[in-house]
């Protein structure tokens, strides 16, 4: 079993089996029975990331959900002996969780299956609990379709087993892109520090430094951060020796502005670590 698989049903075993604490109705699935035969159970589930208010199939990787069933189990069954059964799909795995929280990979032969909880005397109503508050973007879950399926069984109805035809699905979405690092170190240490307290003094437009290919906006414009990043990098990158300029210039180096940062400050050595960033991303 893939570890990231292993940690996300992991996490989902945790949770267990509890009341469902979502105020809404569930959206109602289709029942099956394993013989074919037709069958008065009903079954719910849903995902919810709003405590139930409302109800989804696909979600952001870093959305908290709630994952919640209900099985009504035939009226004939009501205080008989019987097992409840959890089975989770994903990607292309299929699992069974046992009764200690574990989720064991399961060849579909309703032979090997095991119940989540067994051995319990039936109530009309077996309210299930699979996932409380659990972003599954992060737990493992990220670019794949969470399926997960209910059923029970009873000694009223030997070799029969009743389950939800349709699962409660939830697709989640991949994990963001991770920030550039030079961007946190410019977000962090370069903005405000050097080019909004020292260079725009010259480097804007109608500025002493317009006329250069390095011009920044104030703070005030609209994405003045990602405009300013751009532009740096884009120097950086693009000028002729700009990676030696951009660290020359500010230390008085044929520049009219004459010295802005000192070898050795704190600020260069921020400006020197965004600018060996910038060149190795």
């Amino acid at each position: 079993m893939k570890t990231f698989r292993i940690r996300m049903l992991a996490t989902i075993a945790m949770v267990g089996l509890a009341l469902p604490t979502l105020a809404q109705q569930l959206p109602e699935l289709t029942a099956a029975t394993a013989t074919g035969a037709n069958t008065s159970a009903k079954f719910f589930g849903g995902v919810s990331a709003d405590d139930g208010a409302s109800f989804g199939n696909s979600f952001d990787f870093d959305t908290p959900l709630d994952i919640t069933g209900s099985i009504q189990v035939e009226e004939s069954h009501v205080n008989t002996v019987g097992n409840l059964y959890i089975v989770a799909q994903l990607g292309e795995q299929l699992l069974f969780r046992d009764a200690t929280g574990n989720y064991l990979e399961w060849d579909m032969n309703l032979a090997t299956l095991q119940a989540a909880s067994p051995d319990k005397t039936l109530a009309s109503n077996e309210p299930l609990t699979v996932v409380d508050d659990l972003p599954l973007g992060p737990a493992g879950a990220a670019g794949l379709t969470l399926s997960v399926f209910l059923a029970y069984d009873t000694i009223a109805a030997p070799g029969e087993l009743f389950y939800s035809g349709a699962p409660i699905a939830v697709s989640i979405g991949t994990a963001p892109p991770a920030e550039p690092a030079s961007l946190t170190i410019y977000t962090q240490s370069i903005s405000a520090q050097i080019v909004q307290l020292r260079c725009v003094v010259c480097h804007v437009s109608g500025g002493v430094a317009g006329g250069t290919p390095l011009l920044y906006v104030r703070s005030p414009a609209a994405d003045f951060l990602t405009t300013n990043y751009n532009t740096i990098v884009n120097y950086i990158k693009n000028v002729p020796n700009g990676s030696n300029r951009i660290l020359s210039k500010p230390q008085g180096q044929a520049h009219s502005g004459g010295v802005q940062l000192q070898s050795g400050s704190t600020d260069f050595q921020n400006l020197s670590d965004f600018v060996n960033a910038v060149l190795t991303e």
